[in-house]
């Protein structure tokens, strides 16, 4: 969507229950290669962490994998990694990047997170465990000491999950960073609100816009560098002759001399006369050639879904991307790597 209709589908939902995270410098005027997206996302409560109790409210894992999904971030894979440090000890590192409104990744800040065994062994001793034995249902738990057993349990789980829970926490934390997001959402919800309780939040992101005709030909250009690339490059496609087309006669040329005189008006030999015809006849050969590939069950659905229209269609151009020979080329492709895998 260009920057005006942006606009308009964000004046759409405003209201308490809105936050919006919409970068300001996407709703301007981009390049024609480039669109901004705007997408709405709708979380319940119990998508999010209590803090403080009920006063904040954290988005968990997987809400933030929604979000930023929506944002259009990625990461550095250059930038990841997970260490140990000490005895018990991971401190994961990430570092998160979307696209600009200029069409350059922009990184954002490299983010860290200590996951740390003995200090969360101790913090859950000073907390208690909670105890349900004999509470009624929607009564609150008792809070007991843990034995040295079930400490030494829980420190066994926290080794086993020690490394991935740092991974993840970076990730987060590196999402959070982008997205100039707070880690806890004051005033979100209400501590009364029941769990199913809704809150919409917007975000934007920048992506290729794939109706331009630059950028569709350099897709296209792409689609068959990969395809040379995965499976070499093809031989020049052969076009068969007519059927009304006939060899030379060698005898043609035996004539004695004065049988291949010729009258003043054969002296001026039309040469660009037969030339449309024969580029008609090429482009039925080459749509007779697809139709075998189609009826072969060489190409999937998929690839006949594509194959087809351009088949049917009697505009399609005989050379250059998108035409009859382009398609042709790659089922011949397609046919000779299906070979390949079936020996």
């Amino acid at each position: 969507m260009d920057s005006k209709q942006a606009k308009d589908f964000i004046a759409r939902y405003t209201g308490p229950n809105v936050r919006s995270f919409v970068k300001p410098s996407h709703l301007e005027e981009l390049s024609p290669l480039l669109q901004v997206h705007i997408e709405a996302i709708e979380v319940r409560k119990d998508e999010f962490h209590e803090m403080e109790g009920g006063k904040a409210y954290m988005p968990r894992k997987e809400t933030l994998d929604k979000f930023a999904a929506a944002a259009g971030v990625s990461y550095n894979e250059a930038a990841e990694s997970t260490r140990k440090e000490g005895e018990g000890c991971y401190v994961g590192r990430s570092q998160a990047m979307v696209m600009g409104p200029d069409g350059k990744m922009i990184f954002g800040s490299a983010c860290e997170y200590e996951f740390d065994i003995d200090t969360r062994t101790e913090e859950m001793q000073l907390d208690g465990k909670k105890d349900w034995a004999g509470v009624p249902q929607g009564g609150r738990p008792n809070i007991r000491e843990y034995t040295e057993k079930e400490l030494s349990r829980e420190r066994v789980n926290f080794r086993k999950v020690g490394r991935q829970r740092a991974n993840t926490g970076a990730r987060n934390r590196a999402t959070v960073s982008i997205l100039g997001m707070p880690t806890g959402i004051r005033g979100l919800f209400d501590k009364n609100d029941p769990l199913t309780a809704t809150r919409t939040f917007l975000f934007s992101r920048i992506i290729i816009n794939a109706k331009n005709e630059l950028v569709m030909n350099k897709m296209l250009d792409g689609l068959a560098s990969n395809t040379a690339a995965l499976y070499g490059p093809s031989a020049t496609a052969q076009i068969a002759a007519p059927a009304h087309a006939r060899a030379p006669d060698p005898a043609d040329y035996a004539r004695p001399a004065e049988d291949q005189t010729t009258s003043a008006g054969d002296d001026e030999l039309d040469f660009g006369g037969a030339a449309p015809a024969a580029k008609a006849d090429q482009a039925e050969a080459a749509r007779n050639a697809l139709r075998d590939y189609i009826n072969s069950g060489v190409l999937s659905k998929q690839q006949i879904d594509v194959v087809q229209p351009a088949v049917d269609n009697p505009a399609t151009p005989l050379g250059g991307p998108g035409s009859l020979m382009y398609y042709l080329d790659l089922c011949k492709k397609q046919e000779e790597a299906r070979k390949r895998r079936a020996s």
